[in-house]
């Protein structure tokens, strides 16, 4: 069908007095460089718009992983302590640079928390948003604006690996050790140390510590003591982890209960009264001694000194919490002492306190570790419940102390059990205590 047309376009031409043309039609080697000239320009058109998209594809492709880099990095810095919104903005464009994306042209966007998706309450995700304009090679024949606009979005966090219920905050040397013939058992929770030292976390001698795993920045140094359950996966040159109650101060307070150092005699048996509403503190001003039977009702107790419990001292009270400022201590709670305490709940209206068993004031409390800082020990049998914080010094247990508790957090500087110490605690009842948890973050990873 096709030869006969073109046999007759031929003959018209010849008839028409063109005869050249017709010649030409009847060369079928012409006829197919007519049909190569009218198809060449869509052929090249097909392989323009191919290396098109792969140019398109790759600066995706590069964008994006200037994206995740930059998310990582930053997720990183927001993990330290001295972490601001601004250094966590500065170290994630320093990401996206070396990765090799214009900053400087194309400054990114870095948002901690995330404004969109699923972690915007997440305050340790970090959200990068890179966008770059790229110049169009041949679509830009086929478009008037010859550019187009490429986007990238990453967000990247630290996944949480469990609660702490001993949290060490010292960055250097020991900061968890069990060691003589100290038995430890927390249930329900994890032990945690800031320390970078390679024996962060030691249990030594007959030492055992039963905890559900552990994570520390530096090491651990076990003589085959530490057991910890079926699933877990003890985290080394783990995350650092802020301090939970930096932002807790002491409160203002007026006269003092207490003038001086006060002491609970051997035969004596006596109560703290005082407004129970958390804002007007019971003070003592001095060291408070109980040798005999001392009874705190709810609300804060501020004691400008040590105290101690010995002898055959017993100190009780539900919904305290017991400031140590000047730089009080806990002077020893020894010999047969009977020790029943608890913080205040949400029942209790303590705000800020709530969960709060002992606080150190951070201020006016040097740097202390040794057997001259805070000590428990002796044939003490206690029940403490709620949070005991001493962030710039030791807390001790050991001696012959018999520690129970259906919810104890120990946040302090370090932290040591020794002698033949037991302490026992069942962290499921935490929520019910009032005791804020603490998470552990584990490694940073990309989620968006």
């Amino acid at each position: 069908m096709k030869k006969r047309a073109l046999d007759r376009l031929r003959q018209f031409l010849i008839d028409t007095g063109h005869p050249r043309l017709g010649a030409f039609l009847a060369d079928r080697k012409a006829v197919i460089i007519v049909m190569f000239a009218l198809m060449l320009p869509v052929v090249a058109g097909a392989i323009g718009m191919g290396v098109e998209v792969a140019f398109w594809y790759k600066e995706q492709h590069s964008v994006q992983a200037s994206a995740d880099a930059a998310a990582v990095a930053g997720a990183n810095e927001a993990q330290e302590s001295s972490a601001t919104s601004a250094t966590i903005s500065t170290v994630a464009t320093a990401g996206a640079a070396r990765n090799g994306f214009d900053t400087a042209t194309n400054p990114p966007t870095v948002n901690n928390p995330p404004l969109s998706g699923s972690y915007t309450a997440d305050n340790d995700a970090v959200e990068v948003i890179l966008s770059q304009t790229v110049n169009m090679l041949f679509a830009s024949l086929v478009s008037s604006s010859g550019s187009v606009s490429i986007r990238a979005r990453a967000v990247a966090t630290s996944g949480i690996l469990g609660e702490a219920c001993v949290l060490s905050l010292n960055t250097s040397g020991v900061g968890v050790e069990v060691s003589g013939s100290g038995d430890v058992e927390f249930d329900g929770c994890q032990v945690a140390a800031n320390s970078s030292n390679a024996a962060a976390l030691t249990v030594s001698g007959s030492g055992d510590l039963e905890v559900d795993c552990y994570s520390v920045v530096g090491g651990i140094s076990d003589n085959g003591g530490l057991n910890t359950d079926a699933g877990c996966d003890g985290q080394t040159n783990g995350a650092y982890i802020e301090d939970p109650y930096s932002d807790l101060t002491t409160p203002g307070y007026g006269a003092c209960d207490q003038p001086g150092s006060y002491t609970v005699g051997n035969s004596s048996t006596e109560t703290f009264v005082h407004d129970a509403d958390f804002e007007t503190p019971y003070v003592v001003c001095g060291d408070l001694t109980v040798r005999g039977d001392l009874t705190l009702e709810p609300g804060l107790y501020i004691i400008e000194g040590d105290i101690s419990v010995n002898a055959t001292g017993t100190l009780s009270g539900d919904g305290v919490t017991i400031i140590l400022a000047d730089g009080g201590q806990v002077d020893n709670f020894n010999g047969s002492a009977d020790i029943s305490i608890s913080a205040p709940d949400a029942a209790d209206g303590a705000g800020d306190w709530e969960g709060i068993l002992f606080y150190q004031d951070r201020d006016d409390a040097a740097t202390c570790t040794g057997n001259n800082c805070n000590v428990i020990n002796g044939n003490t049998g206690s029940t403490m419940e709620g949070t005991m914080y001493f962030p710039n010094q030791e807390l001790r247990m050991n001696g012959g102390n018999d520690v129970s508790s259906p919810c104890l957090q120990i946040v302090a500087y370090q932290v040591s059990f020794s002698g033949n110490s037991d302490v026992t605690a069942d962290n499921s009842a935490c929520v019910a205590a009032g005791v804020d948890p603490i998470e552990i973050p584990g490694p940073v990873k990309l989620v968006e």
